[in-house]
């Protein structure tokens, strides 16, 4: 009896098993083309969305470029060549899907809200590339030329991409999150020093630019040299965060845009408009090699084009001078007045220089004694060439200094070349 009892209740769970396997098994079958009819109008409104672009495209391209190719401006080929006019184009299809998603997906409420979701930060996303490529054509209509606003240009274009990157990010992230734009900005107060720290290279690199702009400091095309780097170079571009500068062996150096207005720069480019640029050399003469001029010596010099004049006026007026003053200048080389060998070779340089095609005689000529060393007396030449090209300037210098040097000779004056221990080490 307790047997068949036994066998009852087994049958009867076997039973109810089955039923529910049943029920089980019937809803998956309908959760799954339900599914299925879901993913088929999904693809089929996808397909809807991507001709509608493609005709769109088509025609807005179309019809732009014959506007574009029949007006003789230049700011309309950069914004087509920026694709401005594509950005545009995409609103036409994503309007019309956002309109076509409820008569699509009339029973399906939760795709409806997911997919106006997803249509939301697609106008978001296109609305920052319009933005993005109507700055960058702003930035080549307006930078056409190398000058002082466009630094400014650059700087503010720059900075108005980063702006508008933020602001969308926040956009989708309130559409995400169900909130108010207003919201999520009062939720990143707490993280506004953070932001600060992230964005102080920007900060600092937009106040550079406005102030270069405003001051005419530097601008792309400049020379300019950095003692701080020891960079000496082309400035080629200078955006938001950095600076890059050709160097003269054709490397690029990259500095924050903060250092060319918070450390010392030397621009060079006034120079290169006045087209001359300055020597400012010293040759380092033995200090033994130097003596007083006898008549022989003298007389040998009078014969000397450039200094013939000089030696004649100023013998007599050494000898006069000797004269009122009854100084027998016989007795020893330090008696009275006399001229010599290093001060007729630094008028002679002197001479030199003021007769030279390649010499401005318009700007500052000298040739001065430099405070002597242990090594000798440096004679430095100070004057300024008539061209600023760095071949031709080099050159003249060059030629200056091989005439002087193997003068030196004339005047019995000994070049050394020793230099300073320190300074030798440094060298190597």
């Amino acid at each position: 009896m307790c047997y068949q009892i036994f066998i009852e209740k087994i049958g009867i769970m076997i039973f109810k098993i089955q039923g529910i396997y049943d029920i089980v098994n019937l809803d998956l079958k309908r959760w799954g083309a339900i599914t299925l009819i879901i993913i088929g109008k999904i693809l089929f409104f996808t397909i809807i969305l991507i001709i509608l672009e493609f005709i769109f495209n088509r025609g807005v391209r179309f019809l732009v470029r014959r506007i574009v190719n029949s007006t003789h401006f230049v700011w309309d080929n950069i914004l087509y060549e920026n694709k401005v006019f594509d950005s545009l184009s995409h609103f036409f299809p994503l309007s019309i899907g956002l309109i076509l998603i409820k008569p699509f997906f009339n029973d399906y409420h939760t795709i409806i809200i997911y997919l106006e979701k997803i249509f939301d930060i697609l106008f978001v996303l296109i609305v920052l590339q319009f933005l993005i490529r109507v700055v960058n054509s702003i930035m080549r209509i307006a930078t056409s030329e190398n000058n002082h606003q466009t630094i400014a240009v650059r700087s503010f274009s720059q900075l108005l991409k980063i702006i508008s990157i933020i602001f969308c990010i926040l956009i989708i992230i309130a559409i995400l999150t169900k909130n108010d734009l207003i919201t999520v900005l009062t939720s990143l107060g707490a993280i506004t020093a953070f932001v600060i720290l992230v964005f102080r290279d920007t900060i600092l690199g937009f106040v550079s630019g406005v102030q270069m702009a405003s001051t005419k400091m530097i601008k792309v095309g400049d020379w300019i040299r950095i003692p701080k780097y020891n960079i000496e170079g082309t400035v080629i571009e200078i955006n938001l965060t950095s600076a890059k500068i050709e160097n003269f062996d054709k490397t690029i150096t990259s500095v924050p845009t903060y250092d060319l207005i918070s450390t010392a720069v030397t621009n060079f480019e006034f120079m290169r408009q006045k087209n001359i640029r300055r020597i400012k050399r010293s040759i380092l003469f033995n200090i033994q090699s130097f003596h007083f001029c006898n008549s022989c010596k003298l007389k040998k010099f009078q014969h000397v084009y450039l200094i013939k004049s000089y030696i004649q006026k100023k013998q007599e007026e050494i000898d006069l001078f000797n004269k009122e003053r009854n100084i027998d200048i016989s007795i020893n080389n330090i008696n009275g007045r006399r001229l010599t060998n290093i001060g007729i070779f630094r008028k002679y340089a002197l001479e030199y220089l003021s007769q030279h095609p390649k010499i401005s005689q318009s700007e500052t000529l000298m040739v001065r004694h430099l405070e002597p060393t242990p090594y000798g007396l440096p004679v430095e030449l100070y004057c300024f060439t008539n061209t600023s090209e760095s071949i031709k300037y080099e050159q003249i210098q060059a030629s200056v200094f091989d005439h002087l040097l193997t003068a030196a000779k004339e005047f019995d004056l000994e070049v050394t070349t020793q230099v300073p221990k320190k300074e030798f080490l440094k060298q190597w």
